[in-house]
């Protein structure tokens, strides 16, 4: 880590650790639950011929995540396991924020759209943070592709 350069990240950084902190914890407790062979379809997001969907992601549940929930859900379990360590350690920044812009967006169209309202707020909150950290990258500061990435683009 380059404590002399001047540069801001070091705020974004304190943002990136905690919402790394928060998916890793999810991820553990969905682990913890045995999530994947579950019913996790209907706890999320409910009787799915009954919720209002945008009617293509709706068509996408029906015929593709539900006929293979197990596998989708060790995805989901899995997924936050591995964004959240990524963020918490500064570890492949952008792409582990691209993964979980990817996941957040679709935790958005599935339950977000069922529950609507302030429920998702967080979530919402979460999308733009994955937006800011995709721009700027902030595992420059407090991470590790500060020392990964020392000497090409990435550390300037």
């Amino acid at each position: 880590m380059n404590f002399r350069e001047r540069t801001y990240l070091w705020y974004i950084a304190l943002l990136r650790i905690y919402i790394g902190y928060y998916m890793l914890m999810q991820g553990v407790r969905k682990f913890q639950r045995d999530f994947p062979r579950g019913d996790w379809v209907g706890r999320q997001i409910g009787d799915l011929t009954g919720v209002e969907l945008y009617p293509w992601y709706k068509k996408f549940l029906v015929d593709t995540v539900v006929p293979h929930q197990e596998l989708f859900g060790y995805l989901v379990m899995l997924g936050e396991i591995a964004v959240g360590l990524c963020l918490l350690l500064g570890l492949f920044t952008r792409f582990a924020a691209g993964v979980g812009l990817f996941m957040l967006i679709n935790y958005y169209l599935g339950p977000g759209m069922a529950r609507g309202g302030a429920a998702m707020a967080p979530q919402q909150t979460f999308i733009v943070a994955m937006v800011v950290f995709l721009l700027s990258n902030p595992g420059r500061a407090l991470g590790l592709d500060g020392l990964i990435f020392r000497g090409g683009r990435g550390a300037k």
